[in-house]
């Protein structure tokens, strides 16, 4: 039998580098299991740069965030069936050279994908506190916090899962929350716009004007724009705390709200939408076509897309604010959307998630959820759908599959919040709590 021998030893470093480049991430993985001297070849930033590229995790790198992340305790949580703890063994005293920041930030990665593809997640113990539904919450990667019918805000730690603060003050529910930096933005059903400091719990700024439930904040640069009951659109600076615009069409409250740099794109109980520029405040478009009220819209420079309890989604021009295309299939009304450049996907209370594509074709139609479909969420890698009879599912939405059905929450759930590493969840059927999952 010919004995081996380590062609790295015989070759040009530039030849053995123009060989290794042929590799993929798994067999690069392959050769550097080697030996020794293979292992620290393959140890380059600039071969594991080039897969990170591939697979499209460049924006990992800048921060470091996914080599700092945290897993929960796993004394304090329960685990699903597989722990998705990430656990990388580096032997003590070797004499090899550690994995270099490309390398760790891909296996990193891959292993969190698989985490979501097989349903591998931990849940902390429930975030009890409120003794009312909670109907808002926001979360900034570090804290999350929550409003509720009961009148108050909570901050929560999102590493320990414990309430850090109590914030009295409102006068009605607290319908709607933004965290921006150091501050919360809160609405309220009394009508008043509250800017609180997070660290101190502390009343710093109070925005009045609306005659009704504040029910949807966006911030945009220094602008803050909210909506509610009062059928009206306000835009607010938050550098010279004034009130800027009062932006009036809508006959009838506003549903939903979405803002994407100087424009916002209201939609209401009064089936129209309107295109605003927030500068000048004046309405660029009103969108008529739905024949019931626009529960969810979204938009870019381009389009808007906007879902309908008529049980049509519809997207339309930007520039024209024509309607380019009405996306017909859904049995019963959209509750919400979201879309990439890839595609747009609707969910419904018919139970089905459907995908199109951006000319309005239909994709596919995903069956997996009993009852209504209430939220959505998009990346580059996953679709996640949620609703009613505990289920949120995760598909490959390029595939039109299934990955994994996740089952840790009550029978209904009104509010999501994802990041790449955790899933939070309010149900308004559980009074008063959220549920925390982390796939990390």
């Amino acid at each position: 039998m010919t004995r081996g021998f380590d062609f790295t030893q015989f070759l040009p470093v530039e030849l053995t580098d123009t060989i290794l480049e042929t590799f993929d991430a798994r067999d690069l993985s392959k050769f550097q299991c080697v030996c020794v001297n293979w292992r620290e070849f393959g140890n380059s930033d600039e071969f594991w740069f080039r897969f990170c590229a591939q697979e499209h995790y460049i924006h990992y790198g800048p921060t470091d965030d996914i080599l700092r992340e945290k897993s929960f305790s796993r004394r304090t949580t329960n685990v699903s069936s597989n722990s998705p703890v990430f656990d990388l063994k580096v032997p003590e005293n070797t004499r090899l050279s550690p994995i270099c920041k490309w390398k760790h930030i891909f296996l990193r990665r891959n292993h969190l994908n698989k985490n979501w593809r097989k349903g591998r997640y931990t849940v902390a113990p429930a975030l009890r506190g409120h003794t009312d539904k909670v109907t808002a919450f926001d979360c900034d990667g570090n804290v999350i916090i929550s409003g509720s019918d009961d009148k108050t805000v909570r901050v929560w730690d999102l590493n320990t899962c414990q309430c850090i603060r109590r914030i009295s003050g409102h006068s009605d529910t607290v319908s709607s929350i933004k965290i921006v930096g150091k501050q919360v933005i809160t609405g309220c059903g009394d009508s008043m716009i509250r800017v609180i400091d997070i660290a101190t719990g502390k009343l710093v700024l109070t925005f009045m004007g609306h005659g009704g439930s504040v029910d949807h904040l966006c911030v945009s640069a220094s602008k803050l724009v909210s909506a509610g009951t009062d059928r009206t659109v306000r835009v607010w600076c938050l550098e010279s705390k004034e009130l800027k615009q009062i932006l009036r069409i809508h006959t009838d409250e506003i549903e939903c709200l979405s803002t994407h740099g100087n424009f916002a794109v209201s939609g209401s109980w009064d089936n129209t939408l309107v295109l605003w520029n927030l500068k000048t405040g004046e309405c660029v478009h009103h969108c008529i076509g739905h024949n019931e009220v626009v529960n969810c819209c979204q938009f870019d420079s381009k389009r808007i897309v906007s879902g309908s309890a008529d049980g049509d989604a519809r997207i339309w021009s930007c520039l024209t604010g024509l309607c380019l295309h009405v996306l017909s299939g859904h049995q019963a009304e959209i509750y919400c959307l979201v879309y990439n450049e890839v595609i747009i996907a609707t969910g419904s209370s018919d139970s089905t998630v459907r995908m199109w594509t951006h000319e309005g074709k239909l994709l596919r139609t995903l069956e997996e959820h009993m009852g209504v479909v209430r939220c959505l969420h998009i990346n580059e890698d996953r679709l996640v759908s949620a609703g009613d009879q505990r289920m949120i599912v995760v598909w490959d939405y390029k595939k039109g599959k299934k990955m994994s059905v996740l089952h840790r929450h009550p029978s209904k759930l009104h509010l999501m919040w994802i990041s790449n590493t955790k899933l939070i969840t309010a149900s308004p059927e559980k009074v008063g709590t959220l549920t925390v999952m982390s796939f990390w």
